[in-house]
């Protein structure tokens, strides 16, 4: 039954009532009297009613579904149509497919060593990584090391120049601070003429300047001597960085080469293994499967061409109870409609209910409180 139809049939009190309606003379063409009630004629929505009543979403729902098995039974009754035009052209390539079993025998076995030569380049890289680590924190360690070692030799070297310095700053002490402490006591003296205190003073200034300059040679010495030897040790410190990094990478291109050589070695005798048994395999796989697909090819078609049709069967039976169900719950809304719009226009006092307002027709538009019923689940 199409949804027209059931439809037509969730109608039939409906237009009763219209042709009552009509005969009694109580429907009639053009615009009702303005006098007359208009509370005795119902207009209904039935679109309206339809969508809201709660079986609407169920019936959705099975829509759906049937249109999802239709389309899975259309693909399956396409793939069953393809499997028996194939048949014939499948058992006439016999050899062809054995190649291919036989292929895909050998690119499986290439996927291997593509996989194996991949695990072993990943090793690879993954000592080469490791070996620049190891280089760059020995190398590390060796600067700190030597930063160390050239800072405390400094250190020491700077303690003791220091201490000629203070013994030099001795020296002088004693070599001038006699004269120059008696030069000073001159100057206090009020009884100096003037050209006295200038004499005391020239001689003051000229100790002091000369123990001065005696002492800022004397740094200047040690400050030299320091900055020569540090920038020797700088440059000792730079070779020998050099070195051991010349060291260190020779050693690790050493160890690298030597791993990458193992590496290779463990490839090739994976690779000779591989075709070893690759050939063997080959053998053995294309007698059992020349003589599996000659016993079993076409009772394997047709066990796949039952399956097929057994789903295409189970495909039309869930077809079948899905139409049903849309079905019964279709007529089931429809009576249920009918049935509320029935007691919602005795309520009100309608005595004649018209569907999707005909033309000319006035009446009081029931639709809303039909609907408000039904979602009360009345």
């Amino acid at each position: 039954m199409s949804r027209q139809n059931l439809r037509n049939a969730g109608l039939t009190f409906l237009m009763v009532l219209v042709c009552l309606a009509v005969l009694a003379g109580q429907a009639v063409e053009g615009e009702r009297p303005k006098g007359s009630a208009q509370s005795d004629i119902g207009l209904v929505n039935m679109d309206k009613l339809t969508q809201g009543h709660p079986l609407t979403e169920q019936i959705n729902q099975l829509t759906k579904q049937i249109a999802n098995y239709q389309a899975t039974l259309n693909n399956e009754n396409e793939n069953l149509e393809n499997l028996k035009t194939d048949t014939e052209d499948y058992l006439g390539d016999f050899n062809s497919q054995l190649n291919k079993r036989l292929e895909l025998i050998k690119d499986n076995s290439m996927k291997e060593i593509a996989n194996k030569r991949e695990e072993l380049n990943n090793k690879l890289k993954s000592y080469h990584q490791q070996l620049n680590t190891d280089l760059s924190n020995k190398l590390m360690a060796k600067k700190e090391s030597l930063e160390k070692k050239l800072q405390g030799e400094i250190s020491s070297l700077n303690d003791s120049y220091q201490k000629e310095l203070d013994k030099h700053k001795e020296a002088l002490n004693q070599e001038y601070n006699d004269r120059i402490i008696n030069l000073r006591l001159k100057l206090k003296f009020n009884s100096l003429s003037e050209a006295e205190h200038n004499q005391y003073s020239a001689e003051l200034e000229e100790l002091m300047a000369e123990k001065n300059n005696k002492l800022a040679e004397k740094e200047n010495y040690y400050n030299e001597r320091l900055k020569k030897v540090v920038q020797e040790k700088e440059l000792e410190f730079a070779n020998e960085i050099k070195e051991y990094q010349k060291k260190l990478k020779e050693e690790a291109e050493k160890k690298y080469k030597q791993r990458e050589e193992a590496i290779r070695a463990e490839l090739a005798d994976y690779l000779s293994t591989i075709e070893d048994n690759l050939e063997n395999d080959l053998k053995e796989r294309e007698e059992l499967l020349r003589e599996d697909m000659e016993q079993n090819l076409v009772s394997a078609e047709n066990r796949l061409i039952s399956k097929v049709q057994n789903k295409i069967n189970h495909l039309k039976d869930e077809l079948d109870s899905l139409e049903e169900n849309k079905e019964e719950l279709m007529e089931k809304r429809s009576k249920d409609i009918d049935k509320i719009i029935k007691e919602v226009a005795k309520s009100n006092k309608v005595r004649l209910v018209i569907a999707d307002s005909l033309q000319n027709v006035d009446g009081t538009d029931i639709t809303d409180k039909v609907l408000e019923e039904i979602k009360l689940g009345r």
